[in-house]
């Protein structure tokens, strides 16, 4: 999380339907943006203390971190278009 890269960490579990449905565009995601950001992905089950502290109440959730700090958060099934938009919000900062 203190990468000086942004961090997207997908909180998910393998027992999760909605996990599997975005699996495939965060891998996308992944190969464009795996230069500019560091992805991590955390079992729920097996990292049960990280979900703890960051209060992980449903999965899929992807927390996005920029210089250690969580500065957005989305739950649920939702597009790669979105996960994309908001990394090119965070990336464009650091640019802008």
């Amino acid at each position: 999380m203190r990468s000086k890269k942004p961090v997207l960490v997908e909180f998910c579990a393998d027992w999760s339907g909605s996990c599997h449905v975005i699996a495939p565009g965060l891998r996308e995601t992944n190969n464009r943006y795996k230069f500019p950001v560091k992805f991590c992905r955390l079992d729920v089950d097996t990292h049960a203390k990280a979900a703890k502290i960051y209060g992980i109440q449903s999965v899929p959730t992807i927390l996005l971190f920029k210089d250690g700090q969580l500065i957005d958060h989305v739950i649920g099934v939702i597009p790669k278009a979105v996960i994309a938009q908001k990394l090119d919000t965070i990336l464009e900062s650091d640019t802008g």
